[in-house]
């Protein structure tokens, strides 16, 4: 076979499984999902801050927390959260993905619903994010990074109603 004729299977293919992917978590996670929307569509500049705010500060405490765990004496101790920390902001990318691709799926298409939106968004998105270099190092980086501040801010927002609903059942 041809490389560049197999090169396009394997990014369509991809593309596919990417498709699914979302699918998936916005199945499995769908109050989640629309949180992050609602965050990342009511305030997206202070998304995108948030998220690159939190993404180069965690980041550089996970390298800061690896790369004390080579030259310890401990050894492993300093890693494990290093390592947690990086996959805290991995699952917040996903996630704030996932949230993104809802967002403007339903922006581009505003009469579909379901898996079908998602589906179609997750296309659109995976599409243009690769055209080449803007795509890769402009479009990709923003949704990355206001999805994630989105989900950091959902998360804020979670975590202050429940201390608003603690502090009301507690007796005064």
């Amino acid at each position: 076979m041809d490389q560049p004729f197999l090169l396009a299977i394997v990014v369509v293919l991809i593309g596919f499984c990417l498709a699914a992917f979302f699918i998936t978590i916005e199945a499995l996670f769908g109050e989640l999902v629309e949180g992050i929307t609602r965050s990342a569509e009511e305030k997206p500049g202070r998304a995108f801050w948030v998220g690159l705010g939190n993404t180069v500060f965690l980041i550089a405490i996970a390298i800061g927390l690896m790369s004390l765990a080579e030259i310890s004496v401990w050894g492993i101790v300093p890693a494990v959260p290093g390592f947690c920390v990086g996959i805290f902001v991995a699952v917040g990318i996903v996630f704030g993905l996932a949230g993104m691709v809802h967002l403007i799926a339903g922006l581009v298409f505003p009469g579909k619903e379901g898996w079908k939106l998602q589906a179609s968004g997750a296309g659109v998105v995976i599409l243009a994010c690769l055209v080449p270099y803007i795509g890769w190092f402009g479009l990709f980086p923003y949704l990355g990074l206001r999805g994630f501040g989105a989900f950091i801010l959902h998360l804020m927002e979670l975590y202050r109603a429940n201390r608003m609903r603690k502090q009301e059942e507690s007796p005064a």
